[in-house]
């Protein structure tokens, strides 16, 4: 059997998982159907799967090309496969290969921002339709806090107290008052507004020291503030790793959440149970195994 004949039925394959994994989506999958003019020659070039995601006001085109040969990748491969995505318009490319890929060609590839995997990545990860992560924050304005005591008020504020004892620092009532205020079910309705709000956050068994050391219960404290939602997309990474006798696909997006840089993380493991966290400190391996897990892309 030639190389051209088992190119053949890779490809064959990779189609096949692609429309399972794709159905009902806003995809369209082209096989060896459709070339795309070269803007430096003016050629009409082939790709062995065009995907294109329609998104309304604007398409995104993912190329992939599919290797089946004795060797492995290498990196003018990858460097060629680069310039014809670059030179036909699509926006992300993927090469699977049979045989895997040098070092070197994966670290070309990282550069030049095409994926690598191989035929049975693409049927672990069901990623390839997901080229980003969405997501909502809300950016508060000024916050003006009223606090409301059961008898009368004292004469200074000093320390607060939660019902626990803990001592309530002023980041930490402003971040209780965030996340007092209610979350709406449909928060791309209320991107660029400004929503004012006026909140009653209860506090029982809370209480307030004054500078003299007199502690008076708090009963509740008023709230007016007002915020924006901000939508925010993060381009996201896929990695597998392995650690505790499992393993684990993932994919990572860098992202800013509330002024504080760091990684969002998904992981799905064996079992196919999902995790979604946030690691301001960039540490990626929190949610993974504590024995050291092995990162295999």
């Amino acid at each position: 059997m030639g190389s051209s004949d088992r190119s053949g039925k890779q490809l064959e394959r990779l189609v096949t998982m692609l429309e399972k994994m794709l159905a009902g989506s806003a995809a369209t999958i082209e096989a060896r159907s459709r070339r795309l003019r070269d803007r430096d020659t003016g050629r009409l070039r082939e790709h062995d799967v065009l995907i294109t995601w329609d998104h309304g006001h604007h398409q995104i085109t993912t190329a992939i090309e599919c290797r089946d040969r004795k060797r492995p990748v290498g990196v003018p491969d990858v460097e060629a496969f680069a310039d014809k995505c670059a030179s036909t318009g699509v926006h992300n490319g993927v090469i699977v290969s049979a045989t895997g890929f040098s070092q070197p060609a994966r670290n070309k590839a990282e550069v030049r921002a095409i994926g690598c995997m191989t035929l049975e990545e693409v049927e672990r990860f069901n990623w390839l339709a997901l080229e980003a992560i969405t997501g909502f924050e809300r950016q508060f304005g000024e916050i003006n806090a009223r606090l409301m005591f059961v008898e009368e008020m004292p004469a200074s504020i000093g320390t607060i107290y939660d019902g626990a004892g803990n001592i309530v620092s002023e980041e930490m009532l402003f971040a209780t008052i965030r996340n007092a205020v209610p979350r709406s079910d449909d928060p791309q309705t209320e991107v660029g507004a400004t929503i004012p709000v006026d909140l009653q956050l209860n506090t029982p068994n809370w209480r307030v020291e004054d500078e003299d050391g007199v502690s008076r219960s708090l009963d509740h404290i008023l709230v007016e503030t007002s915020f924006t939602t901000v939508k925010l997309t993060h381009r996201v990474r896929t990695h597998r790793y392995t650690g505790g006798g499992k393993a684990y696909e993932v994919i990572t997006a860098d992202a800013v959440l509330g002024g504080t840089a760091g990684t969002i993380l998904l992981v799905r493991d064996d079992d196919g149970h999902l995790s979604l966290s946030w690691h301001g400190d960039q540490n990626q391996a929190a949610a993974l195994p504590d024995d050291g897990p092995r990162r295999e892309d």
